[in-house]
Formats: C-alpha cells, sequence, structure tokens
C-alpha cells in the first residue's frame, strides 16, 4: 500500500522536472557569434584613401620620416653582423661596416624593398648607409655567409618618431 502512494507522487515529481527541463531549452538570445555586429562597436577611422580605378580603394603608404641625423652602425665580420638585431626611430642612418677579411653583402629578405649593396661593393672595408624612413620590421642576409632565415642574417626594426 505504502508503494501505491508514492507512484502519484514519483510522477508528478518526473513531470514539473520535465518542465522546467523544457522551459531551460528554449532560444537563447543573441551571442558573439550569431549577433548581428553593432556598428556603434564596430565602426573605425582609417587614413584617407584614393581611388585608383572605379570600385577600387587604396590606402596610402606611410609618410616618410626625413633624416634624423642619428646613426647606428652594424659591422659585418666574419659570418655574423654585429649588432644583428637593432631598433631605431624613424628618420636614423644605418651604417654597416665590412671590418672582416671576406666579401659581404647586405640584401633584404623582402626583394621588393630598394636598399641594400651587392657583394661587389661591399669587400673589405667598404662601407653602406641606408636612412630608414618608415616604421617597421627590415629584415637582411649576407647571401654568401647564409640565407634568409639563417647563418648571417639581422633586422632592423624602425619605430614611428
Amino acid at each position: 500500500m505504502i508503494g501505491a502512494q508514492r507512484r502519484p507522487a514519483v510522477t508528478l515529481g518526473l513531470v514539473g522536472a520535465l518542465a522546467v527541463a523544457a522551459a531551460g531549452c528554449g532560444v537563447d538570445g543573441p551571442d558573439a557569434y550569431s549577433a548581428p555586429p553593432d556598428p556603434a562597436t564596430t565602426a573605425r577611422t582609417l587614413p584617407p584613401t584614393t581611388t585608383a580605378a572605379p570600385g577600387v580603394t587604396t590606402v596610402p603608404p606611410p609618410a616618410e620620416t626625413p633624416p634624423n641625423g642619428e646613426v647606428v652602425q652594424v659591422r659585418s665580420l666574419d659570418n655574423s653582423y654585429r649588432a644583428a638585431d637593432i631598433e631605431v626611430v624613424a628618420g636614423t642612418e644605418v651604417w654597416w661596416t665590412n671590418n672582416g677579411r671576406n666579401d659581404h653583402n647586405v640584401l633584404p629578405v623582402d626583394e621588393s624593398q630598394d636598399w641594400g649593396i651587392d657583394t661587389e661593393d661591399f669587400t673589405p672595408g667598404d662601407e653602406y648607409r641606408h636612412v630608414f624612413g618608415v616604421p617597421g620590421t627590415y629584415l637582411y642576409y649576407c647571401s654568401i655567409h647564409g640565407t634568409k632565415t639563417v647563418g648571417m642574417v639581422g633586422s632592423v626594426t624602425v619605430l614611428p618618431a
């Protein structure tokens, strides 16, 4: 008799629990993945643009900082640059000298860049100077004593003036 009285109570308890669970499975509100972007939080200011062709917009390159009179030296020795990785302010002149016994070169890893010096112009005792006027990181190497990623490699990190 006691078991028969419990069955309706257990059944009512199960039905109540299912009702609560079903209510919790409703549609969630928007989240970061499904909500449309809020223009107020995604708006940003871009630098002025120029139109190259109908429908094509380009961003102008950063302005070049004029020389500031500062000079930082990098010595090319036998199989290494000293200091290999330097940090300068835009407008600084970097002065490479070949203080070693071997020919070297200073070639930008990015072949589209127009700085650097070839081997025939950078024999022992020669020098090369370049003013870095645009912020960024400029990777370079000596093709005689390394590759673009290992061996005689270096970098110039140019900070805004």
